[in-house]
C-alpha cells in the first residue's frame, strides 16, 4: 500500500451494480482504457477519504475465476499481481446463491476482502429477510449491505474497505471443505508444492492443478510461474514438471472427476449458507420485470417487439442524424466559405487555398457532420437500452435465429449498432464472450449500412433513380442483412467450424435509466474517442484526394493522377459492370463513404475541388444504365469499410490476420453479390 494510497479492486458478476457503484464513488475522476495485451475495457478511478486516496480499477465482470475467457482472467491475474489492497466483491442480494460461487473463488486468493450485499431494496420486495451479520460470519469477511442506484451504503462500504486495507479489521476467510479425497490430494500437492519452494497461495494452486485450470498448467509446463504472482521460478523446470505430472495422476485417478467436484463443493457450501442467512418474512408479489417479461420475451410476441425496438431507433437515428447533420453543414458552409474568403484576402497561394479548404476542411467537415450525430444518438439509445434492462431481451429473442447461422443473439446487437456507423458496430462486440462469435461480428459489422453510406446512398438513388427510389432502397437495406448472414453463415462453416456459440445472459431487472449518467458516458467515453480517430484519419486522406486530382498544376483531367487511375483500374470493374471512374471513386471514399458524390465528380472530371455539386448528380442518370446504376449501388454499400473502421478492427483484435480479414470479408462478399446482379440482369436483359 503506498503512503496515503489505497488500491482497490472491485470484483463481481455482471449486472449486479458495480459499475453503478465505481461511478457514483469516482464521479468525473475516472478513465476508461484497454487492460494490457487486451482488448477488454478497463475503468479506474479515484477519490479521497478522510485524506486518504482511494484508487478503484473497476474489474470485468464475470462468473468465475476459471481462466475460460479473457476477463475471468483479467479479474483473477490483477487479484493475484498482490496490486490491489483490498477486493471489494459486488454481489447481487436476490442471486445470492449464485454470486457466492466467485466471492468463495476469490476468498481463496486474497483474505483482503470486503463484499458488498447490492439490491437489498429488491430482496425487501421479493418479502425475504437477509441475516448480513450471519453472512458476515459464514464467510469470514466484512459485508456491508447497500443500494447502489440510490448510494445507500456506500460510506459504510468505503469505511469497511479502509479498515481492511489498513488492518483495523481482521478477517478470517471461510475455508472450504472438498471432502476427503481431494483434501488428501491438496495436502499432497502442497506438500510438494511446498519442497519446490511455492509456498505463497499453495492451497490454491494444489486447487487449479486438480482443476486441470489452462493458465497455471501451461505456467507449470514453461517453467515459468510469473504469471501467477511469483516474482521468479522457485524450482527448476524439471522439478515443476515432476509435479505436474503427480497433479495429472492425482486428478486422472479421482472419480468423481475432480474438477467437478470442486465445483459442486462450492455451490454445495454456498447454498447451505443461503439457506441458513436468507428468510421469507412475506409471500412475494409477482414484480414488474416479471410482467413485463411475459410478453418482451414471449414466443410470438417477442418478434414484433424486437422489431419495433431496432425500426425506432433506426428512424430516429436516421431523422435526427439529418437534421442535426442539416445543422452541422449548414455551419460547416459558412466555415468554408469563411476560410475561403480570408485566404484570398491575404493572397494566399492557389495550392494552400485549395489544400486547406477544398481538401482538409471540407473532408474533415462532411466526415464530423454526416458520423457525428448518428453516433451520438445510437451510442446513447443503446446506453439507455442497456441501463434500462431490455438489451440483453433483444439479444436473447434473435439467439434463436442466430443459432442456425452457427452465432448467438448478442450479433445482432452489434449489426443493429452498424446501422449507425460500422465502427459503433466493432466496437459494440466487446459484449460478446465467446471469441469465435466475437470474432465474426467484427468481420461482418461492416457489410451492414452506415449512416454514412446511407446519407450518401439516398442522394446517389434519388438521382439515379427518380420515382423508384424508395424500393430500390430498402432492397440493399435488406440485401445488406442478408449479406451479413451469408458471410456468417460461411465463417461459420469454414473460419470457425464448430457447435454454435452460446452464451450465458444476464437478465437484469427492469430499471429507470440514469439519463445524465448515461448520456456523459456515451459521449465522453464513446463518441468523442471515436470521433476524434475518424478526424485523424479523415483529414489526411482528404488532403491526399486533393493533391491527386489537382497535380500536375494545370494538367487536364486526364494527366492528373486521378486520370491515371481512372484508365488503370477500368478493366478490374468490366465483370460487375462498374466502370474506371466508378471504382477510383469508390476508393477515394476509403476514408469515409460520405464523399462518394464529390469523390464521382471529381474522377469524371465535373470539376477540381471537393465541395459537392448538383453537377454530377444530374449527369451520372444519362452516364449510366439502370443496370449499371444498381450494381454500382450494391457494390457502394458493401464493399470496403472505410478507414475508421479498419482502426477499430485492429484496435478490437490486435491482430494483423484479423484486420486483414476484415477487409478481405466485405470485399469478397461484395464482389460475389455484385458479380452475381450484373451477370443475372445482363441475362435477364436489363
Amino acid at each position: 500500500m503506498d503512503s496515503g494510497t489505497i488500491t482497490v479492486g472491485v470484483a463481481g458478476n455482471p449486472n449486479v451494480g458495480k459499475s453503478v457503484i465505481f461511478n457514483a464513488l469516482t464521479g468525473s475522476q475516472q478513465h476508461v482504457g484497454n487492460w494490457p495485451g487486451k482488448t477488454v475495457e478497463r475503468a479506474a478511478g479515484s477519490f479521497t477519504y478522510q485524506g486518504r486516496e482511494i484508487r478503484l480499477v473497476d474489474l470485468p465482470g464475470t462468473y468465475s475465476l476459471a481462466a475460460q475467457s479473457p476477463e475471468e482472467v483479467i479479474a483473477r491475474d490483477y487479484i493475484i499481481s498482490g496490486e490491489p489492497d483490498v477486493v471489494v466483491d459486488v454481489v447481487d442480494a436476490t442471486s445470492l446463491e449464485r454470486n457466492l460461487n466467485l466471492t468463495l473463488q476469490i476468498l481463496e486468493l486474497t483474505d483482503r476482502v470486503v463484499v458488498g450485499l447490492n439490491l437489498m431494496d429488491e430482496v425487501e420486495r421479493m418479502g425475504w429477510e437477509l441475516d448480513v451479520a450471519e453472512l458476515e460470519v459464514e464467510l469470514g469477511v466484512p459485508v456491508v449491505p447497500t443500494v447502489a442506484t440510490e448510494e445507500e451504503g456506500l460510506p459504510e462500504l468505503v469505511e469497511a474497505t479502509v479498515e481492511v486495507a489498513e488492518g483495523r479489521r481482521s478477517t478470517n476467510p471461510v475455508q472450504l471443505d472438498y471432502g476427503l479425497t481431494i483434501e488428501g490430494h491438496i495436502e499432497t500437492l502442497q506438500e510438494d508444492l511446498t519442497r519446490v519452494g511455492i509456498e505463497e497461495r499453495s492451497r490454491w494452486m494444489a486447487l487449479k492443478l486438480l482443476e486441470d485450470d489452462p493458465e497455471v498448467v501451461e505456467a507449470f509446463k514453461r517453467g515459468d510461474l510469473t504469471a501467477l504472482g511469483l516474482a521468479a521460478p522457485p524450482a527448476s523446470a524439471e522439478a515443476l514438471q515432476t509435479l505436474l505430472r503427480q497433479a495429472v495422476r492425482l486428478r486422472e485417478g479421482t472419480r468423481p472427476d475432480a474438477k467437478v467436484e470442486i465445483v459442486r463443493r462450492r455451490y454445495e457450501l454456498a447454498h447451505d449458507v443461503v439457506h441458513r442467512v436468507v428468510h421469507r418474512v412475506r409471500p412475494e408479489a409477482e414484480s414488474v420485470t416479471e410482467r413485463i417479461d411475459r410478453i418482451v420475451t414471449h414466443r410470438i410476441w417477442s418478434w414484433p417487439i424486437t422489431l419495433a425496438v431496432f425500426l425506432a431507433i433506426f428512424w430516429i437515428t436516421i431523422q435526427g442524424g439529418e437534421i442535426a447533420g442539416g445543422w452541422l453543414d449548414a455551419g460547416l458552409s459558412r466555415l468554408i466559405d469563411g476560410a475561403r474568403a480570408w485566404l484570398t484576402r491575404i493572397q494566399a497561394p492557389w495550392w494552400v487555398i485549395g489544400g486547406l479548404v477544398d481538401g482538409l476542411l471540407v473532408g474533415v467537415g462532411t466526415v464530423i457532420a454526416v458520423m457525428l450525430p448518428p453516433m451520438t444518438i445510437l451510442f446513447t439509445a443503446f446506453a439507455l437500452l442497456e441501463d434500462l434492462g431490455l438489451l440483453p431481451r433483444i439479444a436473447f429473442n434473435l439467439d434463436r435465429p442466430m443459432q442456425v447461422l452457427g452465432s448467438q443473439g448478442k450479433q445482432t446487437l452489434t449489426w443493429g449498432m452498424s446501422f449507425g456507423c460500422n465502427v459503433t458496430g466493432v466496437m459494440a462486440s466487446r459484449i460478446i464472450e465467446n471469441k469465435k462469435v466475437q470474432l465474426t461480428a467484427i468481420l461482418t459489422s461492416p457489410l451492414i449500412i452506415c449512416s454514412g453510406g446511407y446519407g450518401a446512398g439516398v442522394a446517389l438513388v434519388i438521382a439515379l433513380f427518380g420515382d423508384r427510389a424508395l424500393p430500390v432502397m430498402l432492397s440493399l437495406v435488406f440485401l445488406s442483412l442478408g449479406a451479413a448472414s451469408l458471410a456468417t453463415f460461411v465463417l461459420n462453416r469454414t473460419l470457425f467450424r464448430g457447435e454454435p456459440g452460446g452464451f450465458v445472459l444476464e437478465m437484469p431487472r427492469y430499471r429507470m435509466p440514469k439519463w445524465r449518467q448515461v448520456a456523459w458516458r456515451a459521449l465522453v467515453d464513446r463518441v468523442a474517442h471515436t470521433m476524434w480517430r475518424a478526424v485523424q484519419f479523415a483529414g489526411p486522406a482528404s488532403l491526399l484526394i486533393w493533391i491527386l486530382g489537382n497535380l500536375p498544376p494545370g494538367a487536364p483531367f486526364e494527366g492528373t493522377a486521378v486520370g491515371w487511375l481512372v484508365r488503370t483500374l477500368a478493366p478490374l470493374g468490366d465483370p460487375f459492370g462498374l466502370t474506371g471512374e466508378m471504382i477510383t471513386a469508390l476508393l477515394f471514399t476509403l476514408p469515409a463513404k460520405e464523399i462518394v458524390v464529390p469523390a464521382l465528380a471529381m474522377t469524371y472530371g465535373l470539376q477540381t475541388t471537393l465541395v459537392e455539386s448538383e453537377g454530377v448528380l444530374s449527369a451520372l442518370p444519362q452516364m449510366w444504365g439502370p443496370l449499371s446504376s444498381y450494381t454500382f449501388m450494391v457494390f457502394f454499400m458493401l464493399y470496403l469499410p472505410c478507414l475508421v473502421t479498419v482502426w477499430a478492427i485492429w484496435k478490437e483484435t490486435r491482430s494483423l490476420k484479423w484486420t486483414l480479414m476484415g477487409l478481405v470479408v466485405p470485399l469478397t462478399t461484395a464482389s460475389v453479390i455484385t458479380f452475381l446482379v450484373y451477370q443475372g440482369g445482363q441475362l435477364l436483359g436489363f
